[in-house]
């Protein structure tokens, strides 16, 4: 009896069906301007989240959009705004300024796909609302109508001169590191080009971690120059560097610094606007606008490390 069952189970799945149980998300589907899009790769949840196809919403509304293979983005050009995101990066620019989605975009089958926030911030719709329940999500254009709208005559009108600057701090896996533990937070700015010098300060609390050393695996020592200071009492670490000598073209940094540091106690450790401070100026000494991503390290129980 239960061979038989099983060979039921197994001839249904053959003929291409699926079951459909209970409690599981309902299809998505996205209106524009009341008509519903077709997609050639559909809405899908990720952990809870639904996620949406970027290029057919956009391209709907007029938008250009493009992916960067040399770059690695996707860069989305309307009449009045450019859009830069990166896959796997929580960081977009509208026009230069900097947001943040809840979850990072990802890459579904050659296609990137973003949450609902994104498609708020991008102030690209008058509308934007999604019915969970239902799976349905209805977008109003902007200008109340969809269909590709008339580009700048000579390309003026993209204001191709906004340029965000990411920043990243790479801690050890799950952000989490135990007490006793030697570990390396890494500072690394991948999408600056030039960079002609840079400063870092870092603010901590000394009790919960303490800085052994800061460095640069990249330095070269017949051609940069850096500074380097340390306090574990108050706190504070600084390192910069620059190139010697003026250079019309600057090839790119895989980091800025590499910060050997120690957990000494249980804690959070904040790595924000207000305790990363990273100045970048690129080969004519003028200042690179830069945009971090803030993260926080968490120090959690073990044997406590004995001196530094």
């Amino acid at each position: 009896m239960v061979l038989v069952f099983f060979l039921l189970v197994i001839l249904f799945f053959s003929m291409g069906q699926t079951f459909i149980l209970a409690g599981d998300p309902p299809l998505l589907q996205v209106y524009l301007d009341g008509a519903i899009l077709q997609f050639d790769v559909p809405p899908c949840f990720r952990q809870g989240v639904p996620l949406f196809p970027l290029r057919k919403i956009f391209e709907e509304i007029g938008y250009d959009v493009s992916w960067e293979a040399d770059a690695q983005r996707a860069v989305l050009r309307g009449p009045d705004r450019l859009i830069v995101l990166y896959p796997q990066n929580p960081l977009y620019s509208v026009n230069g300024n900097v947001y943040r989605m809840v979850k990072p975009p990802l890459i579904e089958k050659g296609r990137i796909i973003v949450g609902v926030d994104f498609l708020l911030e991008s102030k690209c719709f008058k509308d934007v609302a999604l019915d969970e329940s239902s799976g349905i999500l209805c977008l109003e254009h902007a200008d109340g109508k969809s269909g590709r709208l008339p580009s700048p005559s000579n390309g003026s009108g993209y204001p191709n001169e906004y340029q965000a600057r990411f920043v990243e701090v790479l801690l050890p896996l799950g952000n989490r590191v135990e007490v006793g533990e030697s570990f390396d937070i890494v500072i690394t700015a991948p999408l600056v080009e030039d960079i002609y010098s840079y400063e870092i300060r870092f603010f901590y609390n000394p009790e919960i971690i303490k800085i052994k050393d800061i460095k640069n695996y990249s330095y070269k020592q017949q051609e940069d120059f850096y500074l380097k200071r340390i306090n574990n009492r108050e706190g504070s670490a600084e390192y910069a560097l620059t190139v010697l000598g003026y250079r019309e073209e600057m090839s790119s940094r895989s980091q800025l610094a590499v910060i050997e540091a120690i957990a000494f106690r249980e804690g959070a450790v904040p790595f924000l606007e207000t305790t990363l401070h990273v100045k970048l100026l690129d080969n004519t000494a003028s200042l690179i606008p830069v945009a971090l991503e803030e993260k926080t390290l968490y120090t959690g129980s073990g044997t406590l490390g004995k001196g530094i």
